[in-house]
């Protein structure tokens, strides 16, 4: 027959071109979306609520296992050298499996590990159950954007990486009040408010993780995802695919080269890694800090005055949800600004800038007045956060279908290194000092640096993507595909 004045044979089974109009092209990647994106957003706020469930927990479970100040930083960040280390493999096995099926297992391996934290009753088993987290949901963030990433062009992955990313402190911002709800069980059945809280907020992964495997689609080919006719309209629009890198060695060299050894990449990189010390120590740290606000001591937690109020680490969990909602409507919004204009560097310098700025000024407000304080606060979260999908699709620009994989993954074990070093720092300092002001000082600092730097080279950052297509295709004609 005959299809949008193009030829098609009913028993052909490779979809060929159609002729396709715009709106019938953005109509299929809606579809798409709208079939894809919910279950990532779901992932990623499943993934946070369980990840940073500890900050919520701090005051009580630290006072009743005895953690001091340090040893909370530590067990915030030891879940990130296992979220390092194991994020190349985990990509690498998704990019075997298909993302469904390990993606599903992640959840129910990550839901089971953040269950059994109810059950810690010293610093060191909170540390072997943090690095067992790690381990599970390293491949998390990689996963969803490679994942993601075969079922849309670059151009349109802002925004629906804004949405995935969003899921990030949306995850934080609704697990404030399912921590205030878990903490006001305490005493329920002999369990502590803070042992429900783990104990409940691991379900949804495991619940999640089967429903992945169940319902998601594989690849745009898997059966019954999209419509034949659908399937010729994507066809038609991609730009033509180039082969795997045949041979082992040759693959090997040719990621030496297009990722490892990208100055740019690097560069790039560089600046992930300080920003997101600023956004992984406001993240774990968020409520400590409200909690010495309130307390009237602006940000010196050793002069706080100590409250008997049973409630009080529900009114802290509460007051929480505010700059982590703040921060996921900014991931939303900044990407769809992002994918509308076509940019990507000025957007993530401006709010770098703003964030950093904001932090910088958060214990001079702070001290002013507790209003000032909690507005510099949100406002910082704005900003960190608010980047998301500009930044990744950024990065995904430089990367070419073989290694997007394995790029993606690198760019997150780096970039996560600033989870480890953050909280744990910002523990550090406050045991030191009695403050945590050196902490979000130091933190905001670099990421004003990072918002200069992007800056400065946003025209190298340009030069170097048109160099890195021409350099993915030198290799392409090297090894002879």
């Amino acid at each position: 027959m005959d299809v949008g004045g193009y030829a098609a044979r009913e028993d052909c089974d490779v979809p060929l071109l159609y002729a396709h109009t715009q709106a019938e092209v953005d109509a299929v990647y809606r579809k798409i979306a709208w079939k894809l994106v919910p279950f990532c957003f779901l992932m990623t706020v499943v993934c946070y609520v369980d990840r940073t469930n500890i900050s919520l927990a701090a005051i009580d479970m630290s006072a009743d296992i005895g953690l001091t100040k340090s040893q909370f930083g530590v067990a915030s960040s030891l879940f990130f050298v296992t979220c390092v280390i194991f994020q190349i493999p985990s990509n690498e096995i998704l990019k075997r499996v298909g993302g469904p099926l390990w993606l599903g297992v992640l959840l129910i391996g990550w839901g089971f590990a953040a269950s059994m934290t109810a059950f810690v009753s010293n610093a060191v088993q909170l540390y072997v159950l943090r690095l067992v987290l790690g381990v599970f949901e390293s491949g998390t963030f990689p996963g969803l954007l490679f994942y993601l990433a075969q079922f849309f062009p670059d151009s349109r992955t802002p925004g629906v990486y804004g949405i995935t990313l969003a899921g990030c402190t949306a995850g934080v911002a609704i697990s404030a009040p399912l921590a205030a709800a878990f903490l006001s069980m305490d005493g329920v059945l002999n369990f502590r408010g803070w042992q429900w809280l783990f104990l409940l907020e691991g379900v949804p992964a495991i619940a999640l993780g089967v429903g992945m495997m169940l319902l998601l689609p594989k690849s745009l080919e898997s059966k019954g995802f999209l419509t034949r006719k659908e399937q010729m309209i994507l066809n038609s629009d991609k730009p033509a695919q180039k082969s795997p890198v045949d041979g082992k060695s040759k693959h090997l060299l040719y990621l030496l080269n297009t990722v490892i050894l990208n100055v740019t990449l690097w560069v790039l990189m560089f600046c992930d890694f300080l920003a997101g010390t600023m956004k992984n120590a406001a993240l774990f740290w968020t409520p400590l800090w409200i909690d010495a606000m309130v307390n009237g001591s602006s940000l010196d937690w050793e002069k706080a005055e100590k409250t008997e109020d049973s409630n009080h680490g529900v009114q802290v969990a509460l007051l929480s949800t505010i700059p982590y909602a703040l921060a996921a409507f900014s991931s939303v919004f900044f990407g769809w600004t992002s994918e509308k204009f076509h940019d990507r560097t000025i957007h993530c310098f401006s709010l770098w800038l703003i964030g950093g700025l904001c932090f910088l000024l958060l214990p001079w407000l702070a001290g002013v007045n507790v209003i000032l304080g909690f507005v510099a606060l949100m406002c910082g979260h704005v900003g960190v956060n608010g980047k998301g999908g500009a930044f990744n699709s950024l990065t995904l620009s430089f990367m070419t279908e073989e290694n997007k994989s394995f790029g993606l993954a690198w760019m997150n074990s780096v970039g996560n290194l600033s989870g480890l070093f953050g909280p744990m720092i910002a523990g550090f300092l406050a045991d030191q000092t009695g403050s945590y002001k050196s902490a979000i000082w130091g933190a905001g600092a670099m990421t004003v640096i990072a918002a200069t730097v992007i800056l400065f080279v946003k025209d190298t950052v340009r030069k170097e993507h048109r160099k890195s297509q021409a350099q993915a295709t030198y290799y392409h004609a090297q090894i002879g595909i």
